[in-house]
């Protein structure tokens, strides 16, 4: 079996251009997809108010523990049952403010990772 596609001659010509068409046309798509993302960077978050409470104490750059999440949800909001805390700390860690630090530690980064 050979790797070189079955083309003759007479139709690399069009199959080439065919090629270079379906190229421009993904560049397209890609250019925007890019334009797409950088919006959606551009957009902050919108938390709120129990979220806005917990994020208030925080410090950015700061790696904090899962538990201390907690502990500011019960200490700063009315939301008290575990179930409502860790879908409320789930929820908010998935934003786009916060990545993980390491286990068990969340880092909240609202400037994304850009140096000031």
């Amino acid at each position: 079996m050979s790797d070189e596609p079955a083309v003759s001659p007479e139709d690399a010509l069009e199959v080439a251009q065919r090629a270079l068409a379906k190229v421009q046309d993904l560049e397209e798509c890609v250019a925007k997809l890019e334009a797409l993302h950088e919006d959606s960077i551009d957009e902050a978050a919108d938390y709120d108010d129990r979220d806005a409470a917990v994020i208030e104490h925080l410090e950015p750059g700061e790696p904090v523990k899962v538990t201390r999440l907690h502990k500011l949800y019960r200490r700063h909001t009315d939301i008290r049952a575990d179930d409502t805390l860790k879908k409320r700390v789930r929820g908010l860690v998935a934003g786009p403010d916060f990545r993980i630090a390491r286990a068990g530690e969340i880092l909240y980064d609202p400037d994304g990772g850009e140096q000031r």
